[in-house]
């Protein structure tokens, strides 16, 4: 099998976000001047917002889910590594013994670990949660190599089931990671279904490039606006339900996408029949 087109979640570990936590450095210091004016409410306005998964690590797994997107950042506090969308989350490091554990139990599964954004980390601590995640997958790990090498039977036969990108330059001496230019993603900020779509039908054209990771992001960002003209409401009800039957109806043309290694992403992945019409593009 050449072609392995992946599922994937958006921000895959906010399901974990805590509505009372502080409010986490990925976001603007308007944002936090306004928690700070509104305390409790204006937290619960940017959970309701940064919230885009459901299902937590495990369920994602068992759903099909196989491309982690992860943000951290380290709480200045505790000194942990949690996951971060506009509040913290859990801990990552028993996250990622959850998919450890998965992993073990299905010796042909592989997932892609994919930490793009990284906050408050100096070199002390990429490299002692560097040391952390080898010494949690182990063997598990694939080392960086050319994508023309890199097909299911190559890992299986070398029983490899994590590919872990990094995108910090800490690991251009690291064999067993990936650097960020392993993958393209590109983004558009809108919250608008058409302008989504068109830009995804742009970049089908262009992104033939066979060495390397490519991410299709069905995800609908809010402005400001959009979120003060639903206050009340969630990210999920105003925008990603509203955007999933699109996209998966996208996503099952994907035939034409002429890519080796293509990933999907999306919010809340149990929605519209995402995982499953991932799954057949590659039979």
């Amino acid at each position: 099998r050449n072609v392995n087109l992946s599922t994937g979640s958006h921000n895959s570990f906010s399901y974990s976000l805590d509505p009372h936590s502080q409010v986490a450095p990925d976001q603007s210091r308007e944002i936090h001047a306004v928690v700070h004016m509104f305390g409790a409410p204006g937290r619960d306005v940017i959970y309701r917002w940064s919230m885009t998964q459901n299902l937590t690590a495990e369920q994602q797994l068992n759903s099909g889910i196989r491309y982690f997107d992860i943000r951290i950042s380290r709480e200045s506090s505790s000194g942990k590594v949690c996951f971060i969308h506009g509040l913290y989350g859990a801990d990552v490091i028993p996250c990622l013994e959850d998919i450890k554990k998965f992993l073990d139990n299905h010796p042909k599964e592989v997932v892609i670990l994919d930490f793009n954004h990284l906050y408050e980390m100096g070199t002390e601590h990429h490299s002692s949660l560097l040391h952390t995640i080898t010494e949690i997958f182990g063997s598990k790990l694939c080392p960086y190599l050319n994508m023309e090498c890199l097909t299911l039977e190559m890992m299986w036969g070398s029983e490899l089931q994590v590919i872990i990108l990094y995108h910090n330059e800490i690991v251009s001496d690291n064999p067993f990671f990936w650097p960020g230019s392993s993958i393209g993603s590109p983004y558009v900020n809108t919250s608008d279904i058409p302008q989504l779509l068109s830009f995804l039908d742009k970049h089908k054209k262009e992104n033939d490039a066979k060495e390397r990771f490519f991410c299709w992001q069905g995800v609908l960002t809010p402005s400001a606006q959009t979120i003060i003209s639903h206050f009340a409401k969630s990210l999920k009800e105003v925008l990603a339900g509203k955007l999933a039957p699109f996209f998966v109806t996208w996503v099952k043309n994907g035939k034409s996408v002429n890519c080796k290694h293509g990933i999907f992403m999306m919010d809340f992945v149990e929605m519209a029949d995402f995982i499953p019409s991932v799954i057949d593009l590659n039979y």
